[in-house]
C-alpha cells in the first residue's frame, strides 16, 4: 500500500495518494471500506522470495565494509576532476562515482556490488590505460576474501551458493515483483532501473529462468544474440537489437552500438529520445526470433 514517483522521487502511502490527487471515497460501505478490505485481503510476498533465505542471509553477513576493501587495495572514493571521474564521464556515469572506487596506484578501477546496508558482496575491476591486458576480472565473495588474506568461513555447497548470488550484481537492490532486466555488464544495468548484470554472458542463468519476471537484454554482438534465442526458446523475454535500432533509425551506427551504455551514448551525443522505446522491445514469442 505504498507508491514511488521514479520521476520526482516522492514516496507515500495509499491515503496520501488519493488525497494529494483530490480524490475521496464515497459513503458507501464498498468504497469507504476499501482501504481496510486490501489491507485484510492481501498477501505479503518477499522480494526476493525466489531466493534462498539462508544463502542471502549468510551473503549479507560476509559481505565487506567498504573502508576494509579502500585499505587493502588501496582504493579511494571517486571526486569530480580525478583521472577516473573523466573515463565514468566518457561513459555518462560520473554522477554515479558512489557505486566506485579507484586505486591510483595500480590504475584499477573498482565497479561495487553492494548489500542492502552498504557493504561490498563482490566487485569487477577495469584495469586502466591502453596498456591493460584484461579489461574485466570479477571478485566473488570468497575470492576477495582470498586477496585479502582472510579465510573464507564455507564450504561445498554453501560456499558454490554464495558465489553465485554474489556475482549477481545489483541482486539485493531489485523488486522480483516487476520487470527484472537481465545484462551481461555492471555497466550497462546502472543505465535501467530495476536490473541484474552477470558480468559475462557465459554465466549459468538457470535460477533466473524460473522467474517469471526476469528479461535478458545481453550484448548486440553474435554471442549476446545467441544467448538470447536460447532463452526465447525457453519462453522468457528478450530484448530485439535489430527491430530496435532499425525502427529508431540507429541501424546505420550498429557498429557503434554494442551494449546498453553504447546506445545511451549514442543517443546523447545525437540528442535523440530513442532509449525512452526500449520497454516496447522485449518479446517472447518465437516468431520474434529474426528481430534479435
Amino acid at each position: 500500500l505504498q507508491y514511488h514517483c521514479y520521476n520526482c522521487n516522492h514516496h507515500s502511502d495509499l491515503t496520501s495518494f488519493f488525497r494529494d490527487h483530490g480524490k475521496r471515497f464515497g459513503s458507501g460501505d464498498d468504497s469507504i471500506n476499501v482501504i481496510e478490505y486490501i489491507k485484510e485481503k492481501k498477501v505479503q510476498v518477499q522480494e526476493i522470495s525466489t531466493l534462498q533465505h539462508n544463502v542471502y542471509n549468510k551473503a549479507v553477513e560476509l559481505a565487506i565494509d567498504v573502508s576494509d576493501f579502500k585499505r587493502h587495495f588501496k582504493a579511494e572514493h571517486i571526486s569530480t576532476g580525478d583521472f577516473a571521474w573523466f573515463y565514468l564521464r566518457g561513459r555518462l556515469l560520473h554522477n554515479r562515482a558512489d557505486e566506485f572506487l579507484y586505486s591510483a596506484q595500480r590504475k584499477k578501477l573498482w565497479i561495487l556490488n553492494k548489500t542492502p546496508d552498504g557493504k561490498i558482496l563482490s566487485c569487477q575491476s577495469r584495469q586502466m590505460g591502453k596498456n591493460a591486458r584484461t579489461k574485466y576480472l570479477t571478485y566473488d565473495l570468497a575470492k576477495l576474501y582470498e586477496e585479502m588474506g582472510r579465510e573464507f568461513p564455507l564450504e561445498g555447497d554453501d560456499l558454490i551458493a554464495v558465489n553465485k548470488i554474489s556475482t549477481l550484481f545489483g541482486i539485493m537492490q531489485v523488486d522480483m515483483m516487476r520487470p527484472v532486466t537481465v545484462f551481461e555488464g555492471p555497466l550497462d544495468a546502472k543505465f535501467m532501473f530495476n536490473s541484474i548484470a552477470l558480468a559475462t554472458a557465459g554465466r549459468s542463468t538457470t535460477e533466473l529462468d524460473e522467474v517469471p519476471t526476469i528479461r535478458y537484454m545481453f550484448d548486440n554482438d553474435e554471442t549476446g544474440k545467441k544467448k538470447m534465442l536460447e532463452k526465447l526458446r525457453k519462453g522468457k523475454a528478450v530484448f530485439m537489437w535489430s527491430k530496435f535500432l532499425k525502427d529508431t533509425k540507429l541501424n546505420i551506427y550498429n557498429d557503434d552500438i554494442k551494449d546498453l551504455n553504447d546506445l545511451i551514448k549514442k543517443c546523447f551525443e545525437l540528442k535523440s529520445d530513442a532509449h525512452k522505446k526500449i520497454g516496447e522491445y522485449f518479446t517472447s514469442s518465437h516468431l520474434d526470433a529474426l528481430y534479435l
